[in-house]
């Protein structure tokens, strides 16, 4: 395609410096295709074995680059921070020139109208996520990434122009913007959003807001005696899994905040919290746990563990409420933007799990109504532990090894007996996880209120919550999900149509628990993120004031 001139003078919009700058002609003798990635403050193409960036014409109240000196300001300084974790992929700062034939080019000669970081592509298949999601990363890796960051922080300045950052008041502050920026997203708030896109309730709104309060009445003297250990440094500001790549010559730490010193700085605690929450996040809250022991045994620092649940919920409350002013940008397609609204909800549900006490959900419903579905996806923003009877019941010790059945209603697997010996060994094994103050989701169908009322006793004597969330779904998409399910090789589930209509019959509505207690919800109206918020939005009501 050839190139659309540009007139001289004109001001270039976004959508049209990222049209120019998808065409290979702009970076000059380049013919591959431009890879396109952008963000709520960043347009990054990828041209061959460079990166560049550009930043956004916005103001956001936190970051201003609406002027091109501003832009230009920001670039050099992002330059000049990444190169402390980063020193050989962040090559300068470029010139996006405009030619008299109205052109654009990358460090080209001409009218300068935009300014971009060039980087060196970092190899996408050594980033952490991927490595993640592959089942390659271990402890040794960890550790490594561990002496990374206590090395990097033990470099970074503290002091007086630093330690104004970590003051109680500061960080208070930095928790209130939050919460009022993110006013807009709340669903039946008061306020009219600047667009109609809810990412929390206001239940949910209210109990992080109660939390972060709470904390800063409390814990006032500790944050003060951080301060006074130099515990505050101008750190990374943006350390995940998505800037951090495992490179064959040593790991990269890249993409850290320029534009707020406010960000940037602050207890070295919550730089490690934000790398824990977003494996949380990811799904592998173990790595995160790891993470933060073994630097606070290669920092010495005791205390770490003690404010990582707060500075987790401060970090995923910040993500949440980024990933939805990035769906609110009007240049976000619609499919897009409903994408990065259930991110937001995923983060800000992580948030409020942060500081939930350990909790035992009892996922109640006859077969394929959804419970497993939604128990799945409750168990990572709860952290919690996911016992399932279909798994047990297979299990147990006098059934063989990859034991199947045709579903018979009260005989082999689906018996009186085996039923009973079920739900005993799941309430063994949810009393000895309450005990160790972890949070339990048990996916059963709970039809009858004899099954039910062992949990429920066991809760009460323990001193936790117990909220049951009975799940339901019209007949004819049961039915529809049990067919699917007969040619599905990796259900666990042995129950078709028989012990559907079976458990129909005998089902006892869970009317014995009162109404606070009980959840109802319907499977195949709303998204996953829709049930998981209406589910914390009950832990939050069982938690009482």
């Amino acid at each position: 395609m050839d190139d659309k001139a540009t007139p001289s003078g004109e001001s270039l919009g976004v959508e049209r410096l990222t049209e120019c700058l998808k065409r290979p002609s702009a970076y000059g003798e380049l013919e591959h295709e431009i890879g396109f990635l952008q963000t709520h403050i960043s347009l990054l193409f990828f041209a061959g074995k460079r990166v560049y960036k550009i930043k956004k014409p916005v103001d956001f109240g936190f970051l201003d680059f609406t002027s091109l000196t501003k832009r230009k300001l920001f670039c050099d300084e992002e330059v000049r921070l990444n190169r402390r974790l980063a020193p050989e992929i962040y090559l300068g700062v470029v010139p996006i020139t405009r030619s008299s034939a109205g052109t654009l080019h990358v460090n080209g000669v001409g009218e300068v109208v935009e300014w971009a970081v060039e980087m060196v592509r970092l190899p996408e298949h050594r980033m952490f996520s991927s490595l993640l999601e592959r089942g390659e990363i271990d402890n040794q890796q960890m550790n490594s990434l561990a002496s990374l960051i206590a090395e990097f922080h033990g470099s970074c300045p503290t002091g007086q122009d630093v330690d104004p950052y970590g003051a109680p008041a500061v960080i208070e502050g930095n928790h209130k913007e939050n919460f009022e920026q993110l006013q807009d997203y709340v669903a039946h708030s008061d306020r009219s959003p600047a667009v109609a896109l809810q990412v929390l309730s206001a239940a949910q709104h209210e109990f992080l807001s109660r939390n972060a309060q709470t904390f800063f009445s409390e814990q006032r003297e500790l944050l003060l005696r951080r301060v006074n250990e130099h515990r505050v440094r101008e750190g990374h500001g943006d350390l995940h899994a998505g800037n951090i790549c495992f490179a064959e010559d040593g790991i990269v730490a890249y993409d850290c905040i320029e534009f707020s010193r406010r960000f940037r700085c602050g207890d070295v605690a919550s730089e490690l919290a934000f790398l824990a929450m977003d494996l949380d996040y990811r799904g592998y809250p173990s790595f995160g746990t790891y993470l933060v022991k073994r630097y606070a045994q290669i920092c010495g620092d005791a205390e770490l563990e003690k404010l990582e649940p707060f500075y987790k919920c401060y970090r995923a409350v910040v993500r949440g409420k980024v990933t939805a002013l990035t769906a609110s940008d009007p240049a976000i397609r619609a499919a897009r933007r409903a994408e990065l609204r259930l991110e937001a909800m995923r983060y800000l549900q992580l948030a409020v799990g942060y500081h939930l006490p350990p909790v035992l959900i009892l996922m109640c419903g006859l077969p394929a109504c959804g419970k497993s579905w939604l128990a799945k996806r409750l168990k990572r923003p709860l952290r919690a532990s996911l016992l399932r009877s279909d798994v047990r019941r297979k299990r147990m010790p006098d059934v063989a090894r990859g034991t199947q059945e045709d579903g018979q209603y009260g005989k082999g697997l689906y018996s009186e007996q085996r039923k009973a010996s079920t739900y005993d060994s799941l309430l063994e094994n949810a009393v000895e996880l309450l005990q160790a103050n972890r949070s339990v989701v048990l996916d059963a169908t709970f039809s009858r209120s004899q099954y039910r009322a062992p949990f429920l006793e066991a809760a009460n004597r323990l001193g936790f919550k117990c909220l049951l969330v009975h799940v339901k779904a019209a007949d004819e998409i049961i039915r529809e999900r049990l067919q699917v399910r007969e040619n599905d090789p990796h259900c666990v589930s042995d129950a078709g149509l028989e012990v559907y209509q079976q458990e129909l019959q005998r089902f006892e509505p869970p009317a014995e628990l009162p109404a606070h207690q009980v959840l109802e919800l319907s499977s195949g109206i709303a998204s996953a993120e829709e049930h998981c918020s209406a589910v914390i939005d009950g832990l939050i009501a069982v938690q009482g004031p």
